[in-house]
């Protein structure tokens, strides 16, 4: 395997980290850190097998749009929150790509993808990451295909359509067992303990991210945008 493709948890912690020290300092999260996250966390899917991988490519395309906006936005302002503000006042919120032409009525941006309608799929996928990893911790014994399955039902389903569900499954059930995630998670030769406390660690990490990132978005009323 090619060691840019390995999954690093260090790596991971490190940028989650940088992101909330960043959010301390602006009250705000930067798009680098956070777009350079997922492409790395998708990197324990790929490890995990080509189904599940496939199932959460759309995070990594989500990903360079964060970073891609950041980039394009970066002499404006330097994180997320003020990506979206701008975004608001240029009426690009809803924009999606498919959508462009319809809402600007002209040409337009015509490729144009919002940070804002892609970061909320981004924290409905950090949901669905609290979920599967605290049930990992708290179902010792249960199915990692299944801890996938309820994790996605609750946190994903409601907002895919029918096709995208039943793709879904097949993904879950191609899931691999807890040995396999734990030594792609920690490595070889560890322990299930030292597993268990190295995932409480994650998502300890992601958790403020999460939080304040759906507080922003419903304080803002933007949890409905298409």
């Amino acid at each position: 395997m090619d060691q840019n493709d390995k999954y690093d948890n260090e790596k991971i912690l490190k940028l989650l980290t940088e992101a909330n020290q960043f959010f301390e300092q602006n009250r705000d999260y930067p798009p680098y850190q956070i777009g350079e996250f997922l492409i790395e966390f998708c990197k324990l899917f790929k490890q995990l097998g080509k189904l599940l991988y496939f199932a959460f490519s759309d995070v990594i395309e989500k990903a360079q749009i964060i970073k891609d906006r950041g980039n394009e936005y970066n002499e404006q302002t330097k994180g997320i929150y003020g990506i979206i503000q701008i975004e608001k006042q240029k009426g690009l919120m809803e924009l999606n790509g498919e959508n462009n032409k319809e809402i600007l009525k002209n040409k337009t941006l015509p490729n144009y993808q919002s940070m804002a309608r892609t970061m909320l799929r981004i924290i409905r996928f950090f949901n669905y990451l609290k979920i599967m990893f605290i049930d990992v911790d708290q179902n010792r014994n249960k199915k990692f295909s299944d801890i996938c399955s309820d994790a996605y039902n609750e946190a994903l389903a409601p907002y895919h359509t029918f096709m995208v569900r039943n793709a879904a499954k097949a993904a879950w059930l191609a899931a691999p067992n807890r040995t396999k995630v734990f030594e792609t998670f920690v490595g070889p030769n560890q322990t299930d303990e030292v597993a268990y406390a190295a995932m409480k660690k994650f998502v300890n990490a992601l958790e403020p991210i999460r939080l304040n990132f759906w507080d922003y978005y419903n304080t803002n009323k933007l949890t409905n945008l298409p």
